[in-house]
């Protein structure tokens, strides 16, 4: 790129991110009112030395763990056909057993993370291996709520492993079978030694075969060395691994064998940007114009919350991860990993719908790297302009 190219700010940043450490590399894409003005690899998959695919260059199509990107591109999006189809109602009352940790709750409260429920509990630990989701299930079953229902809005991974299992139920059939069939057939996704959206159910001891290890990026490395203060709780239940490629990240989803509402889904940003466009545009089979738009414009009536039915939207103060750059109609979600997705439909500079994806492991080597909180509001700053 020539330092003439309006493109060059964006493509500086995210260079000098890497260059910092922030991750080893990244994919962003920025889609503006039906033109794609930025779709570039930036590092490399990784740089441990026990990272598979060391210094391997990463690619435009390059697929990443989606981290909670899977509780708004997944479960809120089969959520919202359930919901068109009448399946099921926003105002439904959670059923049993899932009820047990949410009394009162309804569908839209664990939507907007206001069902009472705790942010996270290390399940993992408790059950120290992999195993059929409805282990964890029952221990979150038997977590008792922290609020009652409607009254705080806490972000919880809890409330969205549940309403997976719900959707299991509703559709009768297992979530990625859900998903694959509902959402990512009929978007073209499916296909490919490696889906370009969707989970990795983990079977048996059987890692990553080569040819995935080819397009999906690792993200944490287990090595004990990294953490001179103690070995994380989190070694017991990866052991024998030495680093997680093509094995969800988040721990709880591993323990589920990859598939949960919260985690689990991997995909690469063009495919995160199909999705997201069937959110802004419409055309998803199964999802009507009245229930998109709704749980996009939908505001948790929590005071003080942020949630809208899944989604999140950008914090009034400007202290987010979007800082000023989108507007308050905006809907978007971060995941853990370093993933994020934001739609605005009216930016503020009236240029037209704006979509912008970031995928990164900025969890390589290790989670203990909150470097990306400070280069998200001026990733989208600089992506807004173009």
């Amino acid at each position: 790129m020539t330092s003439r190219d309006p493109q060059q700010g964006l493509f500086t940043l995210l260079e000098a991110a890497v260059a910092a450490g922030t991750f080893p590399g990244c994919v962003a894409l920025v889609w503006r009112d039906g033109a794609l003005l930025y779709h570039e690899a930036h590092g490399h998959f990784a740089t441990h030395p026990d990272g598979p695919e060391r210094f391997r260059g990463v690619a435009r199509e390059a697929v990443y763990d989606l981290a909670s990107l899977t509780k708004v591109l997944c479960t809120t999006t089969l959520a919202a056909i359930a919901v068109s189809e009448r399946r099921v109602g926003l105002d439904d009352l959670v059923p049993a057993p899932w009820s047990a940790a949410c009394p009162g709750a309804t569908l839209g409260q664990l939507l907007t993370h206001s069902g009472g429920l705790a942010a996270h509990r290390e399940y993992f630990a408790e059950l120290g291996r992999r195993g059929p989701g409805e282990r964890v299930l029952g221990l979150v079953c038997a977590t008792p709520p922290v609020h009652a229902a409607g009254t705080h809005t806490i972000y919880s991974d809890l409330g969205l492993m549940i309403v997976g299992a719900w959707l299991e139920r509703l559709f009768d059939a297992p979530l990625d079978r859900v998903f694959a069939d509902r959402v990512a057939w009929p978007l073209g996704l499916d296909a490919g030694v490696v889906p370009r959206l969707g989970f990795h159910r983990l079977q048996g001891a059987r890692g990553a075969a080569p040819a995935e290890q080819g397009l999906v990026v690792p993200t944490e490395v287990y090595d004990p060395s990294l953490h001179p203060h103690g070995v994380p709780s989190w070694f017991a239940c990866r052991a024998p691994l030495r680093a997680a490629h093509y094995e969800v990240h988040d721990d709880n989803a591993f323990v589920m064998n990859g598939v949960a509402g919260h985690a689990g889904l991997f995909g690469d940003a063009g495919a995160v940007l199909e999705l997201g466009r069937a959110w802004l545009q419409g055309g998803l089979p199964g999802l009507d114009d009245r229930s998109r738009l709704g749980f996009l414009e939908h505001r948790s009536p929590v005071p003080g919350s942020t949630r809208r039915l899944g989604w999140d939207s950008p914090s009034p103060d400007g202290s987010g991860s979007t800082g000023v750059a989108l507007s308050q109609e905006a809907s978007g979600h971060l995941g853990y990993t370093g993933t994020s997705l934001w739609i605005d439909p009216h930016p503020p500079d009236g240029r037209g719908p704006v979509i912008v994806v970031l995928l990164s492991n900025r969890v390589h080597p290790t989670r203990d790297n909150p470097a990306i909180v400070q280069l998200r509001p001026s990733f989208h700053r600089a992506a807004v302009l173009l």
